[in-house]
C-alpha cells in the first residue's frame, strides 16, 4: 500500500522551493508506480523535456559525449581482434565465431535459469551444455565433411583412416544417437511434480536458443568457406550501419522510430541507409582486389589450419566490366513484378545521371543488395531483441562489451544477417546440387569391389564417348 501523504525527501524539498522539481520526479515520490524515464519520459532523443522544440539533442548532453567515447573506444577493440582472426586464416575465424556462439548461449541459459529450483534438479546445466555439444557436432561435423574431409580425401584417401571414415560418412546417424542419450537421461532426471513444469520448461528453452543462435551462426560458417569475402562483407556492412545510424541520430535524431527501441530515430534510422548504400559498392570494390578474401575452400584450395585460401582461379563475379544499366536492375525490377514498372529504374537512371553504361562488378551490384538488407531489415533483429529484453525486464543480455552490454547485444542484428546472406549466396550466387570431386571420392569410398567395377565402366564409357 502507498502512502500518498509520504514526506517529500529534503533534497527534493529543497529543490521545490526554488521551482526546480520536473513532474516525473514529483509523480515518483508521491508513491506512483512508474520511475522516471531517460529523457524526460519521451522516446525521443532529446534531454530535458517531452520532445518540444525547447529540448536538446543528444549531442549537446555531455553524458553522452562519454557514452559516445566508451562506445567507440570497445568498437576499436573489437575491430582489432575481427581484423587480426581474419588475417590468421579460415580455422582462427571460424574459431571466433564458435567462441562468440557459445557466449552468447551462455548468457541466454542463465537468463531463464531460476537458481532455487536448480538445485533441485541434479545435473540440469550439465544436460543443457550436452545437447549443446551434440548439436555443435552435428552442424560443424557437416561443414568438416563437405570441406576439410573431401580435400583431404582428394590427396590423400588413407590419411582419415577407417575411424575418420566411417565417422563422418555416418556423421548424421551418430549425432541423432548422441540426442538421444541426452532424452534418456533428461527423462531419468525428472523429479517430483512440483518440478516438471519447470524442467520441461527448461527443456523447451534450451532447444529453442540452440536452433536459434546455432543454425544462425552456422551461416556465417558456411559463408567463411565459400569465401572470406562473404563473411567479411555481409559482418562489415551490419557494423557500419549501425555505427553510421547512430551517429546521425546523435547528431539530428528528433523524431521516434519505434516505441520498443526509444533511442533509435527516424533521421539516424533513414540517414544510416544512405550513408551505406553510397559506401558498399566502394567498399566491394575494394575486398574483391584481395585473393585470399576472394578463394573459396576446396579441392584447389584446401581448408589451413592457419593462412587463408589462395591460388584459386579468380571468380568472373568479381571482375569489374562495362554493363549496361538495364542488365543490372532487370532483375531486380522482374523480382519486384508489378510494384515496379519494367525499364523504370533505368530510365530514371539515364534522365539523373545521363549513365547508359557503368563499369561495375555483380559482386558490387550484390554488395548493394546485402547493404539494403542491413540497413532496412537487419534493424528489427534489434527492435527483437529490445522487445524480449523488455519482456525479461533486463537492459542489456550481460555486461561483456563497454558500452554495448553482452555478445547477445552486440550480435543481434548479425544473426539476422547470417541467415540472410547464406539463403542468398546459395540461391542467387552458387549453384546448388553440384557434387564436388571431394563429396564424390567420399561416397566411392564405402562402394563394394562389384560396384567399384561398374562405376569404373561407367565411367569409362562416358569418357570415351
Amino acid at each position: 500500500v502507498v502512502n500518498k501523504d509520504v514526506e517529500m525527501p529534503p533534497s527534493l524539498r529543497q529543490r521545490a522551493s526554488r521551482g526546480n522539481v520536473s513532474p516525473n520526479e514529483t509523480r515518483s515520490t508521491n508513491g506512483g508506480n512508474s520511475s522516471p524515464r531517460a529523457n524526460g519520459g519521451s522516446p525521443r532523443t532529446r534531454i530535458g523535456g517531452s520532445g518540444g522544440s525547447g529540448g536538446k539533442l543528444l549531442v549537446d548532453a555531455p553524458s553522452k559525449w562519454k557514452s559516445l567515447v566508451t562506445r567507440a573506444s570497445s568498437a576499436f577493440a573489437m575491430i582489432a581482434g575481427f581484423a587480426t582472426m581474419l588475417a590468421a586464416g579460415h580455422v582462427p575465424t571460424i574459431l571466433l565465431i564458435f567462441i562468440i556462439q557459445g557466449l552468447m548461449v551462455r548468457e541466454l541459459f542463465a537468463l531463464a535459469v531460476e537458481v532455487r529450483k536448480e538445485k533441485d534438479v541434479p545435473w540440469f546445466r550439465l544436460q543443457q551444455w550436452y545437447f549443446y555439444g551434440t548439436a555443435v557436432f552435428f552442424t560443424y561435423g557437416r561443414f568438416l565433411k563437405h570441406k576439410w574431409v573431401e580435400s583431404s580425401i582428394v590427396k590423400d584417401p588413407e590419411r582419415l583412416g577407417a575411424f575418420g571414415l566411417f565417422m563422418f560418412a555416418h556423421h548424421s546417424f551418430i549425432s541423432y544417437i548422441g540426442w538421444m542419450v541426452g532424452l534418456v537421461l533428461f527423462v531419468l532426471s525428472l523429479r517430483s511434480r512440483g518440478l516438471y513444469l519447470y524442467q520441461f520448461g527448461q527443456f523447451a528453452w534450451t532447444h529453442m536458443i540452440i536452433v536459434t543462435i546455432l543454425m544462425q551462426s552456422s551461416c556465417f560458417v558456411a559463408n567463411v568457406l565459400e569465401g572470406m569475402i562473404w563473411f567479411v562483407f555481409p559482418v562489415s556492412i551490419v557494423f557500419f550501419n549501425d555505427a553510421a545510424a547512430y551517429m546521425c541520430g546523435f547528431f539530428f535524431g528528433r523524431t521516434p522510430l519505434i516505441k520498443i527501441s526509444p533511442k533509435k530515430t527516424w533521421e539516424g534510422f533513414i540517414g544510416g541507409l544512405i550513408v551505406t548504400l553510397i559506401v558498399a559498392p566502394f567498399a566491394a570494390a575494394w575486398m574483391q582486389k584481395y585473393e585470399w578474401l576472394i578463394c573459396p575452400v576446396d579441392d584447389k584450395s584446401p581448408l589451413r589450419l592457419f593462412g587463408g585460401a589462395s591460388g584459386c582461379d579468380v571468380d568472373p563475379l568479381f571482375v569489374a566490366k562495362e554493363v549496361t544499366v538495364g542488365s543490372i536492375v532487370g532483375g531486380f525490377e522482374s523480382a519486384l513484378g508489378w510494384m515496379v514498372p519494367h525499364g523504370w529504374v533505368a530510365t530514371v537512371a539515364r534522365a539523373l545521371f545521363g549513365l547508359e553504361t557503368v563499369r561495375v562488378s555483380w559482386f558490387q551490384v550484390h554488395a548493394v543488395v546485402f547493404a539494403s538488407f542491413a540497413s532496412i531489415i537487419a534493424p528489427f533483429g534489434g527492435f527483437f531483441a529490445s522487445g524480449f529484453k523488455r519482456a525479461f525486464k533486463i537492459k542489456d543480455f550481460s555486461d561483456t562489451i563497454p558500452g554495448h552490454g553482452g555478445i547477445t547485444d552486440r550480435m543481434d542484428c548479425q544473426m539476422v544477417m547470417a541467415l540472410f546472406s547464406h539463403l542468398y549466396i546459395t540461391n542467387f550466387i552458387r549453384q546448388p546440387g553440384l557434387m564436388t570431386v571431394g563429396q564424390l571420392l567420399l561416397k566411392i569410398e564405402f562402394l563394394t569391389n562389384e560396384n567399384l567395377l561398374r562405376l569404373y565402366k561407367a565411367v569409362g564409357k562416358m569418357i570415351v564417348t
